[in-house]
């Protein structure tokens, strides 16, 4: 069977089947965001962005079934490269996602960047490629060719693909796809704000049926879907990420994928060529995991518990002697109004100079408050990865967490 060059073949754009649902899942979306966007001030809630960047470095590439350890992936953005050839490999394409994901969010920031257009796809692969080597640009095609990745070049010639059992379109019509792709799915095409929504979820199928590129589209398509939820204000300034609950659900996210792409089932099934309900499907799936995501992150900035696990940390690390007791109070109130001034220490801990100098330099130490410009009067909290089991539990998986507790 030939790769598709019909551009009816990416019909339906939108589900009929599970519309209500849908419609619930959308409102509770916004709901679950909105608590999520104002549960703690901007400096604290920009040091946790920060960690689940490195999150969702880490969930994208186990989701390409490739592990990269999140203290690994930690070092990385430090420069910090392993001797073991395969770990750097790893280390170098998840610094390159983070890399991307900050890019983008930096491009995001003026009004005109258009999501769904081909021009901001290509940006994204090319921007990903570009700061990989050229060994990790070689791919193997399906009839054992070897290919040398272009970034930001859509697949050409005869660089036609098969995922699965679904057959790409031809790299031949892809453009075509591609403007048909952004002409439904573009945000600035769209008036209903829940229908936007809805395009999230659909398009996210839609793209990786394109599979606009020679190798990469998983990343791609994901940070992609991260960039739409920020265009329509859904990610709460960088709070969860779409990443860790496809990981999470990796079996039923590759099930849904592949559901719909099939062809219709009958007379039933919708009025296009693909499946009207597996595409409902699909979209429930990922409006839901996006809700289970929020709630989870929702659940791990809950005040009175946070500041539990603070002094739980602090009382471990004291009994380490790696911390004085004192440091709880600061922590906590540096948690909670997101920065404070040095001259502010020895109040907060009521202590002298004598302690809080050394108390503060501890905490710098361990990477727990960042000053900003090295000697900033100014005290922020951070939150490094070796940490993040103890402060963040089930942020990764438990035995993940259990080895950085084990090396941290």
């Amino acid at each position: 069977m030939k790769p598709t060059k019909d551009t009816y073949a990416i019909t339906p754009f939108y589900p009929e089947s599970g519309e209500n649902e849908i419609k619930s899942l959308i409102l509770e979306l916004h709901k679950v965001v909105g608590g999520l966007s104002g549960i703690i001030n901007h400096h604290t809630a920009s040091a946790m962005a920060e960690l689940v960047v490195t999150m969702n470095s880490y969930y994208s590439n186990l989701i390409e079934g490739q592990f990269t350890h999140p203290l690994d992936i930690e070092k990385a953005l430090k420069k910090d490269y392993s001797e073991d050839e395969k770990k750097r490999t790893l280390q170098l394409e998840t610094e390159a996602h983070i890399n991307v994901n900050r890019a983008m969010r930096v491009k995001l920031k003026t009004g005109d960047t258009k999501v769904c257009s081909t021009d901001f796809l290509c940006w994204l692969h090319h921007e990903f490629y570009s700061h990989l080597p050229i060994s990790l640009r070689k791919v193997e095609t399906n009839n054992q060719s070897v290919w040398t990745v272009t970034p930001g070049q859509l697949r050409s010639g005869d660089m036609d693909v098969t995922v699965g059992n679904h057959i790409a379109p031809s790299a031949e019509a892809l453009p075509a796809f591609m403007e048909i792709f952004e002409k439904n799915y573009s945000p600035e095409n769209i008036k209903d704000p829940v229908k936007r929504i809805v395009a999230i979820a659909a398009s996210h199928h839609r793209l990786a049926w394109i599979h606009p590129f020679l190798d990469g589209n998983g990343r791609v398509i994901r940070l992609f879907s991260e960039a739409f939820f920020i265009k329509e204000g859904l990610d709460a300034n960088g709070l969860w990420s779409i990443s860790r609950g496809l990981a999470v659900f990796k079996k039923q996210y590759y099930a849904h994928l592949n559901n719909a792409d099939h062809i219709r089932t009958g007379d039933y099934d919708g009025r296009g060529n693909l499946s009207d309900r597996y595409l409902g499907e699909w979209c429930i799936f990922f409006l839901k995991t996006a809700i289970d995501q929020v709630k989870f992150m929702n659940s791990l900035f809950d005040i009175e518990g946070l500041m539990d696990r603070i002094d739980a940390f602090t009382d471990l690390m004291v009994t380490r002697k790696e911390l004085r007791a004192e440091s709880k109070y600061l922590l906590q109130e540096v948690f909670l109004r997101g920065e404070v001034r040095r001259s502010e220490v020895e109040r907060i801990i009521n202590k002298s100079e004598k302690v809080a100098r050394p108390l503060m330099k501890d905490l710098l130490d361990k990477g727990l408050l960042k000053s900003e410009g090295g000697h900033s009067s100014t005290l922020k909290i951070n939150f490094p990865v070796k940490y993040a089991p103890y402060l963040f539990p089930k942020l990764y998986p438990a035995d993940i967490e259990a080895s950085i507790v084990a090396e941290g």
